[in-house]
């Protein structure tokens, strides 16, 4: 499907909006406040709403074809929407809800009118960009270096904290190491963005994204090995690779405080899972529907946990945080399409790979899964959340296509 210039460069437009490469934020303890000001992130939103509003006129009829092929995406997005009916904060629901359905309606752009590889180019332009903007303004312009006690000298880039810039800087040195290892073309640029990401995941310091990392760049030989193998092999490699990683998780549950003391944090990982004895009660309170899209912090179901962690605006689990808003209904009904999600993966890089871009949609999970055990980033409206539900869209779409030139 060939595209034209103009609607590549509208696109990679909504994906700079979307990366926030465009909205900058100063260290947080510095400003909360984006740089030029709430008119600046009115601006650009009306910017994304009307290409998303001229990109759904000019494609309505493949906007429709994208909704029937993958119901369950969307039948989890109905269960978020009615989620207004049983919403303890309505007006964060309503607020929150918005920014979710631009999300999907971009993702639907994206699934339909470019394949993964080309997908990959497109996100590439701005996360390149936003990892530019983020050397250039911690490195030369006072105010994007945190300077508060705990934090004091760890870079924020243009994202306002050290844990946001690293997250995303470990998507842009995944996408660029995938596609240097991938194309001959500007190799050395992707190389040379590839280290500049890790540069900055570097300095911001975060334990974290240094384990994100360096699980995508060890998975790399391990997607390789599978390919040569046959299906029974394979079979034998996953179930023995789950039975190492129950080993290793053991050893690391028996020997938990020299390893969390290595990495300069405690045994709560920094008073989160305190937190999170206190949520599972308030999950069984309301363990079907849960309490609405973004319907429980701000409401007196949480008065008591604000109380007690009052830096705790949200789970700090986005597993746990998707059972407080949507309940069960919505767990399972995310877990079908993320089990389908990582089945068409899996796939990909055992039947169809051909390049190391291709084992990205798992490398992709990798970053999602590894994140959200500590912060919940599952559900929102943000960068997270359009990679996945792209993604899902896409292999969905593309294994259709398989299916029919069969």
């Amino acid at each position: 499907m060939k595209v034209k210039l103009t609607e590549k460069i509208l696109a990679i437009l909504l994906l700079l909006i979307a990366v926030g490469a465009l909205t900058i934020h100063p260290a947080q303890e510095i400003s909360m406040s984006t740089l030029g000001g709430d008119k600046v992130d009115t601006f650009f939103n009306i910017v994304s709403y009307s290409i998303l509003f001229y990109f759904l006129i000019s494609y309505w009829k493949g906007f429709i074809y994208v909704i029937t092929k993958s119901p369950l995406q969307f039948f989890f997005l109905a269960i978020v929407i009615f989620s207004i009916l049983w919403s303890e904060d309505l007006s964060y629901t309503l607020k929150d809800i918005k920014g979710l359905i631009r999300i999907y309606f971009l993702a639907i752009y994206l699934a339909m009118r470019y394949p993964l590889r080309e997908q990959m180019r497109l996100i590439a332009w701005a996360l390149g960009i936003s990892a530019l903007l983020s050397m250039i303004f911690s490195a030369f312009i006072p105010g994007y270096i945190h300077i508060s006690p705990e934090l004091v000298g760890m870079w924020s880039g243009i994202y306002g904290h050290k844990n946001e810039l690293g997250y995303m800087m470990n998507w842009s040195a995944g996408v660029f190491l995938h596609l240097a290892l991938s194309s001959y073309r500007y190799r050395w640029l992707m190389w040379a963005l590839c280290g500049l990401s890790i540069c900055l995941i570097i300095l911001t310091r975060s334990t974290t994204s240094l384990a994100i990392l360096l699980t995508m760049i060890l998975l790399l030989p391990i997607y390789q090995f599978f390919k040569k193998t046959n299906y029974k092999l394979q079979v034998i490699m996953i179930t023995s690779a789950l039975m190492l990683l129950i080993i290793v998780s053991i050893l690391l549950i028996n020997n938990a405080e020299t390893v969390v003391g290595t990495s300069g944090k405690d045994l709560t990982l920094n008073g989160r899972s305190d937190l999170w004895e206190l949520v599972i009660p308030k999950v069984l309170e309301r363990p079907w529907l849960g309490y609405g899209y973004s319907g429980f912090w701000t409401s007196n179901a949480a008065s008591n946990l604000r109380a007690t962690y009052d830096w705790a605006s949200n789970a700090h689990n986005g597993f746990l945080q998707l059972l407080l808003e949507l309940g069960f209904l919505g767990f399972l009904t995310f877990a079908a399409g993320f089990i389908r999600f990582f089945v068409m993966a899996l796939t990909r890089i055992v039947s169809v790979a051909e390049k190391p871009e291709d084992y990205w949609p798992m490398q992709m999970l990798i970053i999602i899964v590894i994140v959200n055990f500590s912060e919940a980033r599952l559900l929102t409206p943000s960068w997270n959340w359009l990679m996945y539900i792209t993604t899902s869209l896409s292999l969905t779409l593309s294994f259709q296509q398989t299916r029919i030139y069969k």
